[in-house]
């Protein structure tokens, strides 16, 4: 799972930046902002948002049906 940062209540505290033990997190256009590729997933930049502007998101599962119909497409 990894982070996903609402820009919309983002509002650049940097609080997520200074607990990041990766140190992969900053600010673009005044929004926190990450490195996915560096990512540990470890969720403290979730935790320590003090307004709930980054949550983790599992990616989305898809089922079997929808698989064959998308390489059907593909051919």
């Amino acid at each position: 799972m990894f982070p996903v940062v609402n820009a919309f209540k983002c509002d650049g505290c940097g609080v997520c930046i200074t607990r990041c033990p990766a140190q992969i997190m900053g600010l673009i256009n005044g929004k926190a902002a990450y490195l996915q590729m560096l990512c540990e997933e470890c969720g403290i930049c979730a935790e320590v948002c003090p307004i709930d502007a980054i949550r983790f998101e599992l990616p989305k599962c898809y089922d079997a049906a929808e698989v064959h119909e998308a390489y059907q497409f593909k051919r």
